[in-house]
C-alpha cells in the first residue's frame, strides 16, 4: 500500500510523489496533473525513494495513480501487466528522445530489441549510441521497458537502476526473454 501523509494533491502544476514497497524494494512515482513525471525502484528504504526524487513527504495518490501503483507492484512480482494507457510527461525530452521512448513502449512483453534496431525503428539507423543514452536516462523504468533493449551481440548492455544488471536479468527472466 502506498504510504501517505493523508494529504490530497492540491494542484495540477506541481509534482506529487507517493512511495510503496514492491518485490524490487521501495518504489516511488511522481506525477503532475494526469501524467507520470518519474518512476524509481530498487531503493532500500522509503527515505531513499523520497530522496532520489527530491521529495520530503509522500502524497496520497489519486485513484488513477493508485491503479498504476498496483500495476507496478504486480509487475514486480512477475505478473504480465499492460502499462500502455499510462500517460507520461515527455515535455523534458527532445523530439528524437520522445520517439525513442514511444517506440520502446511498443516492445512486446517477453521480447527484446537491440539498440541499433530501436534506432532504425525511430528512423535514425546510425543513432544506436544516442538510443542507449535515452535508455540510460529513462525516467519511467518498467512503464517504458528499457530493460528489453540489449546490445547488438545479445549481451545485456547496461541498466541504470540500483543493482543494474542483476535487476535487468531478473526482469527479462520474469518475462521469459533471457
Amino acid at each position: 500500500m502506498a504510504r501517505s501523509t493523508g494529504q490530497e494533491p492540491d494542484g495540477l502544476d506541481q509534482d506529487h510523489v507517493t512511495i510503496f514497497s514492491s518485490a524490487f524494494g521501495w518504489m516511488a512515482v511522481a506525477w503532475k496533473g494526469v501524467s507520470l513525471t518519474r518512476v524509481i525502484f530498487g531503493q532500500s528504504t522509503p527515505q531513499q525513494a523520497l530522496a532520489v526524487l527530491g521529495a520530503s513527504e509522500p502524497h496520497r495518490p489519486p485513484r488513477r495513480i493508485q491503479g498504476i501503483v498496483r500495476r507496478l507492484q504486480r509487475f514486480s512480482e512477475g505478473e504480465r501487466v499492460d502499462f500502455s494507457s499510462v500517460q507520461l510527461d515527455l515535455s523534458h525530452l527532445t523530439a528524437f528522445q520522445q520517439r525513442v521512448i514511444r517506440q520502446c513502449r511498443a516492445i512486446p512483453y517477453g521480447a527484446t530489441v537491440n539498440y541499433g534496431e530501436l534506432a532504425r525503428q525511430v528512423g535514425s539507423p546510425r543513432a544506436a549510441r544516442a538510443v542507449g543514452n535515452v535508455m540510460a536516462t529513462n525516467r519511467f523504468p518498467l512503464v517504458v521497458p528499457c530493460h528489453r533493449v540489449v546490445a547488438a551481440n545479445g549481451a545485456l548492455g547496461g541498466y541504470s537502476a540500483p543493482n543494474g544488471l542483476t535487476i535487468k536479468v531478473r526482469l527479462l527472466r520474469n518475462e521469459k526473454a533471457w
